[in-house]
């Protein structure tokens, strides 16, 4: 379910990044981070030398999230069977493996899927160490924590929760405390690079959407996906499945896997409320892709609910409908160009990725970046300041369908705000030629009847839909 169709869609802006940085070399790259993006930098030097080895393109750079996932499945079986029981660690993995959610980000080239799986290995070492610490489990856990927190900030949630448990258990033993102090370590080491990012700005547009939206999003999120066909009928039945398995938890479960469960759920409730705190102290990235350090001790919680022996048609039946959620769900994103990222090689293929003779100039609305279309057409660049530059050729392209709900990190709207087509640009010089529609896209071709040249100031006097400031001119040669 991972690897099928992995590169059935194009780049979206996010991943554009990913596919730009891995281009440079690594000094480059890794002085470009800090500038660019709000992670820490362990994501983008595996893809650095994944790229070298497999190639640049969509399927390419996805797999390396897509073997993330499904190395994921057999680590959270693991934690199942050493925190609660075999039984619960096949449900959860069965969990793992049919998570939209996570099949949605194994098909990202982004850290979000590295960071739910070496979270997982954090757990499962969290799990052998807490039952007997000895050097090597606690080694294994320092490792785990130090790749997690290196690939996201987020991971914090799922080891502050584990170090502190840790810590309170076994404080006597010092080998307990020396790791806990090396993960402590590897956590302010991260905090002058954060600190610099977070100063970017680049993730600022998080604290401006309801914060009651993001947070009530997560539950039904990491239950059934981010969005799909019949979404709405389904989350209310996940959700039902999810307070199922609560309740058996409570009244049908045996003390040992209880309390097995009731730790899972504690780490991630543990870890809600530290995000929580963060929000609080002025640090709001709360958004369910960041939340998903604390995926697999959510999802041990249920399975150690479904998993009990005093109900085990009942919960097996449960099991097989959330899973069947999940498949359903994943299956209708994959084959519903409506539910998927925005494909700008449509936009590459309509227009042609090489400039014509006489180069072209491409007007974007409501957009302002060259990612990801600069990926698709060569030579692509921003329109230099108020210059006047022949062209041959000017091209409009505007995102008209489906409608953006203003708040929107996944799916075919993502990063896009809906314009309308005007119809026609009276640019002096200039002849509409064709107009094409591309999926969501729209696209507009006017080629130069007389010899001249372009500035930005004509193109935005001619403008009557979109105000000149939302958009982009862009020029290829």
């Amino acid at each position: 379910m991972r690897v099928y169709r992995l590169g059935h869609q194009g780049f979206w802006f996010d991943e554009g990044n990913t596919a730009l940085l891995v281009h440079f070399s690594p000094g480059k790259m890794l002085g470009l981070i800090p500038q660019t993006e709000s992670t820490p930098p362990l994501y983008y030097a595996v893809a650095w030398v994944w790229a070298r080895i497999f190639g640049y393109g969509e399927t390419a750079l996805r797999s390396l999230s897509a073997l993330a996932g499904v190395a994921m499945i057999p680590v959270v079986y693991a934690a199942g069977a050493k925190l609660i029981s075999r039984r619960a660690g096949i449900f959860a993995a069965a969990f793992a493996t049919c998570s939209p959610l996570l099949i949605w980000y194994s098909q990202e080239a982004r850290s979000y899927q590295l960071l739910a799986f070496l979270a997982a290995v954090s757990l499962l070492a969290f799990a052998y160490a807490l039952g007997r610490p000895t050097t090597r489990s606690l080694t294994t856990w320092v490792i785990a924590c130090a790749l997690a927190l290196a690939t996201h900030y987020y991971a914090v949630l799922a080891v502050v929760p584990q170090a502190i448990w840790l810590l309170a258990v076994h404080r006597r033993r010092r080998a307990v405390q020396i790791a806990f102090g090396a993960v402590a370590l590897c956590g302010l080491g991260l905090i002058p690079l954060a600190i610099s990012q977070h100063g970017t700005g680049r993730s600022n547009w998080i604290e401006h959407a309801p914060f009651g939206r993001r947070l009530g999003q997560v539950a039904p999120q990491f239950a059934a996906g981010l969005d799909g066909p019949a979404h709405s009928a389904l989350v209310p039945v996940a959700i039902a499945i999810l307070v199922l398995a609560l309740v058996l938890l409570g009244t049908r479960s045996e003390p040992t896997p209880r309390r097995g469960a009731l730790l899972c759920g504690g780490l991630a409730l543990a870890g809600l409320v530290l995000s929580l705190v963060l929000v609080a102290v002025g640090f709001d990235d709360l958004l369910t892709r960041n939340m998903l350090a604390i995926w697999t001790p959510a999802a041990l919680l249920m399975a150690g609910g479904l998993a009990v022996p005093r109900a085990r048609i009942l919960g097996t039946v449960a099991a097989v409908a959330l899973c069947g959620i999940g498949v359903a769900t994943a299956a209708g994103v994959a084959f519903d160009r409506s539910y998927q990222r925005p494909d700008w090689r449509v936009v590459a293929a309509a227009l042609g990725s090489r400039a014509p003779a006489g180069g072209r100039a491409i007007l974007v609305q409501h957009y302002r970046d060259l990612l990801p279309l600069s990926l698709y057409m060569p030579g692509l660049r921003f329109w230099p300041g108020q210059a006047s530059i022949p062209v041959r050729e000017l091209d409009v392209v505007s995102f008209t369908s489906p409608p953006s709900a203003g708040f929107c990190w996944w799916g075919s709207a993502c990063n896009l705000w809906p314009s309308r087509m005007q119809t026609s640009y009276p640019l002096a010089g200039f002849g509409p030629v064709a107009r094409r529609h591309a999926l969501q896209f729209t696209i507009v071709r006017l080629r130069s009847t007389t010899p001249g040249s372009l500035t930005p100031a004509a193109v935005a006097r001619v403008l009557k839909s979109t105000s000149f400031r939302n958009d982009e001119l862009l020029w290829q040669r």
